[in-house]
């Protein structure tokens, strides 16, 4: 082989061992100062041990029933850093799903660029921002509602708040006004 080849060949290698997951249990350790390698350290983007729990689930099902004025079942997982809450009743298929693990907010921030890469030619699958739900801190520019799915994606510090809220027979502004008041509700609950 020519050395110009071997050469080619050992830079590729180099190159792609660059390449991974970062599951490895140094990738946080050899990156240095600048902390993990893949996702970049920020003040508040650790892990927490906050969630939702089942008494906290269990508020959210009565404020639903108030909201929408119909009865539901609950189930909860409420282990953290990804935890959840299930409504189902008739016509309401709800969830509100908190992850509260390391680098939540790019998470959140990775989804919300993918969103408008592969759906940017439907305007249902946009992103539309949210006003008074996302993180004060950041000028409230962490919150989106995609209307196709009727789910409401939003941030405070390091916790990625998911409320997926189709309910039969309501608009989408009906929703949209229904997965905020959940959000706001959740994150308020999820903070203890």
């Amino acid at each position: 082989m020519k050395p110009s080849a071997v050469l080619c060949l050992l830079a590729l290698v180099a190159a792609l061992a660059g390449c991974g997951s970062g599951s490895d249990s140094t990738s946080s350790t050899t990156a240095g100062a600048g902390g993990n390698r893949f996702f970049r350290d920020y003040p508040g983007q650790e892990e927490t041990a906050l969630h939702i729990g089942a008494d906290d689930c269990r508020a959210l099902a009565a404020a639903v029933e108030g909201q929408a004025g119909r009865a539901v079942r609950r189930s909860s997982d409420p282990t953290p850093p990804n935890s959840r809450c299930r409504l189902e009743g008739r016509g309401v298929h709800i969830t509100i799903s908190l992850d509260s693990a390391h680098a939540a907010r790019q998470r959140y921030e990775n989804r919300m660029v993918e969103q408008v890469q592969f759906n940017a030619a439907d305007p249902a699958k946009d992103p539309h921002h949210v006003a008074g739900v996302g993180d004060p801190a950041a000028g409230e520019h962490f919150a989106s509602w995609i209307p196709a799915y009727s789910t409401l994606f939003a941030v405070r510090g390091n916790r990625w708040l998911t409320v997926a809220y189709p309910i039969a027979g309501e608009t989408r502004p009906q929703r949209l006004a229904g997965a905020v008041a959940t959000a706001r509700f959740a994150f308020k609950l999820s903070a203890r």
